[in-house]
């Protein structure tokens, strides 16, 4: 029996095979041109590559009129997903194509003729290897890749460091990803830039005092922990927002900080309302900023984000980011803000089941008249509701840091990677990640702005990192690709 055509890797089922099918040489290209007048011809200004159109004629055999229940909910169930899925067709098992079905197959006319035709879109027209290469990095020595696909394909990087560094390249013969800034032997120091001042597993409540007050609310309730996570043992009651809110002191107080906590933020029906908000405190626990999502939206689930320097009244809320409707709803991953000088950056990000980030939105203000600038003693946490309205089903907070983001002297250059961090690059998707002490955070901001995503071409490549001598455990991984 041959190979099979595949879906979301679950082969045809077994009452239908496949006639002929139509997968063009290459998805459609357009020409970009542009005509000048008194010149014969155009300019050509490169192409472009349309989505890809694969045509599955579908023959069933062997069923019968008391068989077609339960053969049209195995093909329904086969074929409909709400993202596009791999789809290996017989003449390449070693490849696959990201597609979904389009149109609407009417699959009871094609039970009672006993054939018809499934149309897949590609909106990415490229095949894909099934098999993904991985090849290691050696310290001390420089790598080459083969890339036999027939095009150029981008690859993804993973590092783990032994030593302290304050720059880091990965280099190519065409392209190049820089991280941080040299620095001179004779003049500058290297030095850490940036010490945890807290990270509470939140396992406990036993250090958190009375909450102080909440924006446009009020403080009632009981904060609870699980052992795993902080969150509201009850809301308590009131006619606006309510619920428990804790005090956690630093000890200290810190001029330059990045504060982040881990959260989780789920309704279970539209109709629920609630909030999950940081604020931060000065020594004498006033509210010098804010991060929060939250969703006062009764009718559908759509959370949205909120950063705001200063207090209720005089503060200036500098993030405040819905997206897409239901962009941000089932939530759970980082929630952060930095303040280092004038600058004040918001980001979130969302974790997938594998623990990776993914759809980060970061966004930043600069004090330029310097009001906002009021050192950080300690940090408020609160979990609110609205009136009666029933509160989201899942709002929790299972872990808290704080970092002293360190100024630095004129002489002083950071480390931008220390022994532990590993940092995560996926060329394909624009994504970089660093993983220092079990915390992970998008990392552009230390990328140098010349910097662009490496592409293996075709053939051979050769791969270069500096310093190389710092790194283990570290490969790159690639797909090779074909049209």
């Amino acid at each position: 029996m041959g190979v099979r055509l595949a879906y979301n890797g679950i082969e045809l089922p077994s009452f239908a095979k496949t006639g002929k099918i139509k997968n063009p040489l290459h998805p459609p290209i357009s020409l970009v041109t542009t005509a000048i007048a008194g010149r014969p011809g155009s300019f050509y200004f490169g192409q472009n590559l349309g989505e890809k159109t694969i045509e599955v004629p579908i023959i069933f055999s062997s069923v019968t009129k008391a068989d077609l229940p339960a053969v049209r909910r195995a093909l329904v169930d086969w074929l409909f997903y709400d993202e596009p899925k791999q789809l290996i067709l017989p003449d390449e098992p070693d490849k696959y194509y990201m597609a979904k079905v389009s149109g609407d197959p009417d699959i009871d006319q094609m039970m009672n003729t006993g054939w018809g035709t499934i149309t897949f879109i590609c909106s990415d027209p490229f095949a894909y290897s099934v098999t993904e290469k991985t090849v290691s990095f050696v310290p001390n020595n420089p790598l080459t890749v083969t890339n036999n696909g027939g095009l150029e394909t981008y690859p993804q990087f993973h590092f783990e460091f032994t030593g302290n560094t304050t720059e880091f390249a990965i280099i190519s013969a065409d392209e190049y990803i820089y991280f941080g800034q040299p620095a001179s032997v004779d003049t500058q120091t290297p030095t850490t830039k940036r010490t945890k001042v807290l990270d509470d597993p939140c396992s406990s409540v036993a250090s958190y005092t009375a909450g102080v007050g909440v924006d446009g609310g009020t403080v009632t309730g009981t904060l609870m922990s699980d052992g795993n996570a902080i969150k509201a043992s009850d809301y308590g009651s009131g006619s606006a927002w309510h619920g428990p809110a804790g005090v956690k002191s630093l000890g200290q107080q810190i001029q330059d900080f990045t504060v982040q906590v881990e959260a989780g933020f789920k309704s279970g029906y539209g109709y629920q309302v609630g909030r999950l908000e940081v604020y931060l405190l000065d020594v004498n626990n006033a509210i010098i900023g804010k991060i929060a999502i939250r969703d006062s939206d009764a009718g559908i689930e759509n959370p949205y984000m909120e950063a705001r320097v200063g207090n209720l009244s005089t503060g200036h809320t500098f993030v405040n980011y819905t997206g897409p409707v239901g962009h941000w709803k089932q939530f759970n991953g980082p929630i952060r803000i930095t303040r280092i000088g004038q600058r004040w950056e918001f980001s979130c990000s969302r974790r997938d089941s594998n623990g990776n980030l993914y759809s980060t939105f970061t966004y930043s203000f600069i004090d330029k008249d310097n009001l906002y600038n009021q050192k950080l003693a300690g940090i408020q946490i609160h979990f609110g509701t609205y009136g009666t309205r029933s509160a989201v089903s899942t709002n929790y907070i299972e872990q808290i840091q704080v970092w002293n983001e360190k100024t630095l002297l004129s002489t002083e250059v950071p480390y931008v990677f220390e022994p532990g961090d590993i940092l995560d690059i996926d060329c394909a998707a624009g994504t970089i990640t660093k993983t220092s002490n079990g915390n992970q955070e998008s990392f552009y901001y230390q990328m140098d702005p010349s910097s662009s995503f490496i592409r293996l071409e075709k053939g051979s490549n050769d791969l270069s990192i500096y310093p190389n001598d710092i790194i283990t455990n570290s490969y790159v991984t690639f797909r090779e690709r074909w049209l």
